[in-house]
């Protein structure tokens, strides 16, 4: 099953007795069955960013479903 997590940016507003903190979603990460994992920003749309695992390890092989190429 495919999982999304969300992105966000925190902002923290600071009060004498206490500090609180605003967060804004910016994007989010997709995990697909297939171990692919991609970011996507809001702030520039049509943009997928793959994530990839340390250099030093091998990277993943993403198999394509026909319904997840353009």
């Amino acid at each position: 099953m495919t999982k999304f997590y969300n992105v966000v940016t925190r902002k923290t507003i600071n009060k004498e007795d206490s500090d609180k903190h605003i967060y804004h979603k910016v994007g989010v990460v997709k995990v697909t069955e297939n171990g692919g994992w991609f970011l996507q920003l809001y702030h520039q749309p049509d943009t997928d960013y793959m994530i990839f695992a340390n250099h030093n390890e091998n990277l993943p092989v993403i198999e394509f479903g026909e319904h997840e190429v353009k």
